[in-house]
């Protein structure tokens, strides 16, 4: 992937898919999206889905695989992501059981460099994504840093979730300036104004947008994937985000 794009995280459609996953992907890619991420296939063959894919004109940038997968079946996995043809596997999440402190980032970071591992060897790229409790303290540094620091950049790269590392009081931008080069995805959506946990779409909330995309832009970020949590209207919403986002990245 050489190219910006811009995608969108298909959990924020999660219930529409459910119901009609095909029909779902033809208005998605109907607002101009020309690329998604996966979390899940909706109990979609997947050749299937492929097909739908190549017709419609979108392509699949990465899929959301929990790690425990790895460990289950890496083989099958490998297998899914190169049928749909996603050129990265990115872990959604850390595992309720991880210990927040420092010895569980080291933990996390060896199960990570494995997969990277693993999905270099499958030809696929590997990418971990963020909430906000990475950065809790971890010994003298953060959880993020740890992990971070850890992982083997040629193994392990990073989806920065913005409105996650902002939420968790990170300046999102610095992230971006110190990890360039580690962080080729980002999920974007905006942050409600004194509304706690309250996504927005990109553009109609209070997260500094130009602060953002100038610093991903020189981490050399390329894919800008759309994601709401808790969109109200999710179709609305995520055509909303890609008009206000492919404005400002113009």
């Amino acid at each position: 992937m050489t190219d910006r794009i811009t995608a969108l995280q298909l959990y924020t459609v999660r219930e529409a898919a459910g119901r009609d996953m095909f029909g779902t992907l033809a208005q998605v890619a109907g607002m101009g999206y020309r690329a998604v991420e996966f979390a899940g296939y909706a109990g979609v063959g997947l050749r299937r889905l492929r097909s739908a894919l190549d017709e419609i004109g979108l392509k699949a940038i990465a899929s959301h695989v929990p790690l425990s997968h790895w460990t289950e079946r890496a083989d099958e996995v490998v297998e899914e992501l190169h049928t749909l043809g996603c050129s990265y596997a990115v872990a959604p999440s850390l595992p309720d059981h991880v210990r927040m402190d420092e010895q569980g980032a080291w933990d996390v970071a060896t199960v990570l460099n494995g997969c990277g591992e693993r999905c270099r060897a499958g030809g696929l790229r590997f990418a971990y994504h963020n909430h906000a409790g990475e950065f809790v303290p971890a010994g003298k540094s953060s959880f993020w840093e740890v992990i971070t620091q850890r992982t083997d950049p040629e193994l392990v790269e990073f989806e920065l979730d913005l409105y996650w590392a902002e939420y968790a009081g990170v300046d999102a931008a610095e992230l971006l300036d110190r990890y360039a080069g580690r962080v080729p995805l980002v999920h974007v959506k905006d942050m409600a104004d004194g509304a706690g946990r309250q996504d927005r779409p990109v553009g109609e909330g209070t997260l500094p947008w130009g602060r953002l995309l100038h610093a991903a832009a020189g981490a050399g970020t390329t894919g800008y994937i759309v994601e709401q949590d808790n969109a109200v209207d999710p179709l609305r919403d995520s055509a909303t985000s890609l008009k206000n986002l492919e404005g400002m990245l113009q």
